[in-house]
């Protein structure tokens, strides 16, 4: 038989018949537990009303891991004694374990107690607890817990929790969207007020507040890439038809689907058309398309800007270069060429594919996520960017419908400037206008950037700058304002070390269509880029001087002077011999073909920049073939020559000369396999007064064309 310890004489005599009682069960319990519960047994029925009764056989049952005992205990301790300052801390210890998933034994246990607790007591147990807190988040966590465990309650305390939520964000004066108020209203209550099993009052007003606050919200998450929100929008969407439900706008349903952009696309049309035009803007029906269609376009938008920075490098739409038909396809009948409306312009872009230039360049100040090719296949990455051209044109298409209707129009554009997603639409803006041929709008409001009221102290991101003028280069050179385009190719290519290396040459920036225009995605690496401007500056030398009629107004050194150049440039689009960008060799043979009619050619810095072995070969047999050779002048006096001495030329019969000169080109050959890149990096920072001499003065200074 046990042995129970009874308290010493002295000890049994200070202590009251309760104290007694208790004691005795406290001494019994380590020992014969069974006892220890007869004890308690006698404590709580001769004395019901005492709360160190009842609470000692809350924390005896507990201790002996009973958990459908220690519910009914505490129960009771909930009904009789709410002021007990003990009793609360069981029970702020209880409501913590429901707030977390930890699984050590104490809080599983005390989560296993307040499911077994009747409906009525949880219920009790968690209003009173929210009432008690002093903490604001606390209180709005427990009531929280109530709703989700009862969603009747969610009708009489949703629309006072989400008074409190606004209120306690508002004081609170936090700077981002994304804070702990803002995620509790619009991630847990919205859709427990969309679920509630009766419709949850608001007044409008506040349904629209609600919106923004949870759009807002949710974009923010988007731009951060918030780990703890995975598919911002689906809960977008599912929160957004909770509030639109209870706004009972029948457009709402649309919202509850997967999403299916040609799917949600065509819904909306179908409402759009039915739209009366003169209706009021501040009506329901508008409303309702207005909030509908601008949610919709946020994603489109947002799969757009994700997509151009999907790859290893950021692409930007430019305007891009159209070869000429050939004779065969100039020669076809309309009626049998391909059907395509010439007032839509192509749009090409470069499959990306894996590199190793580690990650990608940060775009964080453009407020877009990136996405880092560590954590993404290359296959997903060429499936994001050969879809860049889709994400556009459905963006466009989506942005058309939103401003063929006024009413439309305002509530969209009031909604975008509410939820601060300019860096989004700038970008977006300036690719509408391109892509429309408002090109006049967008080269004035990027000057703007260039005026003094715009510049800060603090100095603009280089690659701001790059963007900046590879917009108006692109701009200009629309606009057939070529000189001006040419300078912002010339101060482009200044600023190239700032972008990041690598990148490979596009075999789409030449492009045969029946497109009036050609827009690319250009990737901003240093190799496309450098690309882009050389083939711009190219462009616009052979439109403004190698197709001159004779006797037009160039002089002879100034036509040398840009052949030379063309050569020079060309040499990045030759490339690989057995695979040259399109067009490069039909321009290569025209250049060589305008040598060949003349009777001398000089280009004086020909041997520091001119290293392709096809183009040298080709000048060797213009200078020694039989019949008429060609008279070059084609390098400054060596390092062992007196500026008196001749240059290096086959002028005349000179055998020194012709020696020297063959010399000269053995010497190019020889540097064949030098990098080119850095050559004419270095040629158009170097020699630019080669390129600029040829623009026209008075064209510097671009005049908008009305």
């Amino acid at each position: 038989m046990p042995v129970t310890m009874v308290p010493a004489l002295d000890e049994a005599q200070i202590l009251s018949d309760e104290d007694y009682l208790v004691l005795r069960a406290k001494q019994a319990f380590m020992v014969d537990p069974h006892a220890a519960k007869a004890w308690m047994l006698t404590a709580k029925t001769l004395y019901p009303n005492n709360f160190a009764v009842q609470f000692e056989a809350y924390n005896i049952v507990k201790s002996a891991k009973n958990v459908r005992e220690a519910a009914k205990c505490l129960e009771t301790l909930l009904q009789q004694f709410q002021e007990d300052a003990e009793l609360w801390n069981e029970v702020e210890a209880l409501t913590r374990a429901l707030r977390s998933d930890c699984p050590d034994p104490e809080p599983s246990f005390l989560r296993a107690v307040f499911a077994h607790l009747s409906t009525d007591a949880q219920q009790q147990l968690l209003q009173v607890t929210a009432d008690r807190s002093k903490d604001t988040m606390e209180h709005c966590r427990l009531l929280m817990i109530l709703l989700s465990r009862f969603p009747h309650a969610v009708v009489k305390h949703g629309p006072r929790l989400v008074d409190t939520l606004l209120s306690a964000e508002k004081h609170s004066h936090f700077q981002v969207a994304n804070n702990c108020y803002r995620k509790l209203l619009v991630c847990e209550l919205v859709p427990l007020m969309g679920a509630s099993p009766v419709p949850v009052e608001l007044p409008p007003r506040q349904l629209y507040r609600l919106m923004h606050k949870m759009i807002e919200y949710y974009l923010s998450c988007l731009t951060s890439q918030d780990p703890n929100e995975p598919d911002p929008w689906e809960k977008l969407f599912l929160g957004f038809r909770s509030l639109a439900t209870m706004l009972n706008w029948d457009i709402a349903s649309v919202f509850g689907q997967p999403w299916g952009r040609e799917i949600y696309w065509q819904q909306i049309l179908e409402k759009h058309e039915h739209l009366h035009p003169s209706l009021d803007p501040e009506s329901h029906e508008v409303r309702q398309h207005s909030y509908c269609t601008g949610i919709f376009f946020l994603r489109c938008l947002h799969e757009y800007i994700s997509s151009i920075h999907s790859g290893d490098h950021q692409l930007l739409l430019l305007e891009s270069f159209v070869m000429p038909p050939s004779e065969r396809e100039a020669a076809e009948p309309p009626s049998k060429r391909r059907k395509h409306d010439e007032t839509v312009p192509l749009v090409t872009v470069d499959l990306v594919t894996a590199t190793s230039t580690g990650n990608p360049p940060s775009n964080s100040s453009a407020g877009v996520p990136n996405s880092n090719p560590s954590t993404s296949s290359g296959r997903d990455r060429i499936n994001s960017t050969t879809s860049v051209v889709t994400n556009l044109t459905a963006t466009l298409r989506c942005w058309t419908m939103v401003n063929s209707k006024e009413p439309v129009q305002r509530g969209v554009t009031k909604l975008l400037q509410l939820l601060n997603v300019d860096k989004w639409l700038s970008l977006f803006h300036q690719d509408v206008q391109l892509y429309r041929g408002e090109v006049n709008e967008l080269v004035n409001s990027l000057l703007q950037m260039d005026s003094p009221d715009n510049q800060s102290s603090n100095a603009v991101p280089m690659n701001s700058t790059i963007v900046k003028n590879l917009r108006l280069a692109s701009a200009f050179f629309y606009l057939r304002q070529l000189p001006a385009a040419v300078d912002r190719a010339l101060q482009i290519v200044g600023m190239l070390s700032s972008l990041p290396s690598g990148g490979t040459l596009s075999p789409n920036l030449l492009k045969q269509t029946h497109a009036q225009r050609h827009l690319h995605l250009l990737s901003l690496s240093r190799t496309p880029v450098l690309q882009y401007c050389v083939h711009l500056i190219l462009s616009t030398l052979q439109q403004h001087f190698v197709s001159q009629p004779p006797g037009g107004g160039a002089t002879t050194t100034e036509l040398d002077m840009c052949v030379g150049n063309m050569l020079v440039l060309i040499q990045l689009e030759l490339g690989d011999a057995e695979q040259p960008m399109p067009g490069a060799l039909e321009l290569m043979s025209k250049l060589v073909s305008h040598i060949r009619t003349r009777p001398s050619f000089s280009y004086p810095i020909f041997t520091n920049y001119i290293i392709n072995t096809d183009i040298l070969e080709e000048i060797m047999h213009l200078a020694i073939r039989q019949e008429n050779p060609v008279v070059f002048e084609i390098a400054p006096p060596s390092s062992t020559q007196l500026t008196s001495q001749r240059r290096i030329s086959t002028r005349g019969v000179d055998k020194g000369a012709k020696e020297d000169f063959k010399s000269a080109m053995r010497r190019q050959i020889a540097r064949s396999f030098e990098p080119l890149e850095p050559l004419l990096i270095k040629f158009l920072t170097s020699e630019q007064d080669y390129v600029r001499r040829l623009l026209w003065p008075q064209a510097k200074t671009y005049v908008p064309r009305m």
